[in-house]
């Protein structure tokens, strides 16, 4: 519990330690994975891939978001995270990823409708943002909206984690007094200053920390994040107020563009705003979005997944899997499109794959799904010594599978893959290219459901698929 005395002992320091050590420590660490993958160039969309999928609802929330008209305005069907990481691109996909992780933990608890107001000025703001942006010429526009989408996570965050100051500092402000008045004289402090903070523990993005630290007048990338603020605010007072005349008249010289031109995009822009809040997860601050005209806010459709196997979604993904063979995919994506497919729509516990060395001596994890997928991949690695009757040789060097519900029903010696922690019922099968082995998917299930003839040749069609496309790259290579 956060007390008005400990929130003016701790100050905005002590808060963002607060907030990233006890009230949010998961998010910090997925934003601190994703984050080291953007400054990797080493790093591969696959990783992300893995980091999306391990969240079975973050999974879901992504596609549908991704399937959304403000996303996806052409409504190309994106099935799977591989497909969204393709079209989307990397920085839109975990910049999806985390705004939904934040938008879910912000919504919790806390003095809620402060928490929602500034939820929907903030998605307000950053889709007029982004257009301010477009306008402007901004080589990443998409960069502007999400520093305008977090541009008050210090603000949401204190709202939602503040406690007993947050309630004091709300009774502060219902009585009319200004807010940087009533968070000096109630806090002893500015709630930007715990957004500035966060920002900085979360690394969120350079743009928003230019704005936050320097205004406006750093540059106009900053200038169209600050406007797109003011406006949202000001809107609230309604669109004839004098004080959206004034930002629009500061946005008009801006963009160097006839107010009467920028009007319908800025209705236009609110209606979306409200569009995209609701895709988010959000829809109490879409309601709060003032539009101008009529408004018609409806809530993406989406569907969720069935539990266990699916098979829409496995045909779903092997339709995309031969067109990715058909276009010109990286190993990466085969591999991780295959893997999704064999995850999601088969409805297996933990999925991965596993490679042969170069000398063809060994065999080790290289990628996996699912919930303690991360530790086997790990442990998933293998000396192929030849050794008969044991499993891991027997696919890999005699090329033969496995579909097996019980331990006892195995035809080969488990005990290497149970010394690792692979378990049945287990499928595995090796990735054939131009008559050898260069690989194996494995699949199980932790929780005792068995598995059925369907689900095992569903496997199998996906292993069958994964080698079709590596045949393809190693021709076409050769051809080359």
């Amino acid at each position: 519990m956060t007390s008005l005395q400990d929130a003016r002992r701790l100050g905005a320091a002590g808060l963002v330690a607060q907030i990233r050590e006890r009230d949010m420590p998961a998010f910090g660490r997925t934003v601190d994975s994703i984050r080291d993958l953007a400054e990797d160039e080493k790093a591969s969309a696959t990783t992300l891939a893995e980091i999306i999928l391990r969240d079975a609802a973050l999974t879901t929330k992504v596609l549908k978001l991704a399937n959304s008209a403000f996303f996806n305005p052409a409504r190309a069907p994106i099935n799977t995270v591989s497909r969204a990481l393709v079209v989307l691109g990397f920085d839109a996909v975990a910049n999806m990823a985390l705004s939904l992780m934040l938008i879910d933990a912000l919504l919790g608890s806390g003095v809620r409708e402060r928490v929602v107001a500034e939820m929907a000025r903030s998605f307000h703001a950053a889709v007029q943002a982004r257009t301010i942006a477009s306008l402007r010429g901004d080589p990443n526009p998409e960069e502007v909206f999400i520093s305008a989408l977090l541009g008050k996570v210090g603000e949401m965050a204190f709202w939602c984690f503040g406690d007993e100051a947050a309630q004091s500092l709300d009774a502060a402000l219902s009585t009319g007094v200004p807010p940087e008045v009533a968070e000096q004289n109630v806090l002893g402090f500015r709630l930007r200053q715990v957004t500035a903070g966060l920002v900085r523990e979360w690394r969120i993005g350079g743009l928003l920390s230019s704005l936050i630290e320097r205004g406006e007048q750093a540059g106009t990338r900053e200038a169209s994040v600050a406007m797109a603020q003011s406006l949202a605010r000001a809107a609230e007072a309604g669109w004839e107020s004098n004080a959206a005349r004034d930002v629009m008249a500061r946005i008009e010289k801006h963009v160097d563009r006839p107010l009467d031109e920028l009007l319908p995009m800025f209705a236009q822009n609110a209606l979306a705003a409200a569009q995209a809040a609701s895709s988010y997860g959000a829809p109490e601050a879409a309601r709060l979005i003032p539009t101008l005209g009529a408004r018609s806010i409806e809530e993406e459709p989406g569907e969720d997944e069935p539990a266990g196997p699916n098979p829409a979604l496995q045909l779903k993904i092997l339709r995309d899997l031969s067109m990715l063979i058909a276009s010109k995919p990286n190993l990466n994506e085969l591999l991780t499109l295959a893997l999704e497919g064999i995850y999601r729509g088969i409805g297996m516990d933990r999925a991965l794959f596993a490679m042969v060395s170069a000398d063809r001596q060994q065999l080790a994890g290289k990628g996996a799904l699912g919930n303690g997928g991360s530790a086997l991949c790990r442990a998933f690695q293998f000396t192929l010594d030849g050794a008969p009757g044991e499993l891991i040789n027997s696919v890999i060097l005699r090329h033969e599978q496995f579909c097996v519900g019980h331990a006892f029903e195995a035809p080969v010696r488990l005990d290497r893959l149970t010394r690792a922690g692979g378990m049945a019922p287990f499928a595995i099968a090796p990735i054939m290219v131009q008559g050898r082995a260069i690989g194996c998917f494995y699949a199980d299930r932790v929780k005792p459901e068995p598995l059925s003839d369907d689900d095992a040749q569903s496997f199998l069609l996906f292993v069958q698929q994964a080698s079709l496309g590596f045949e393809h790259l190693i021709g076409r290579g050769a051809r080359g």
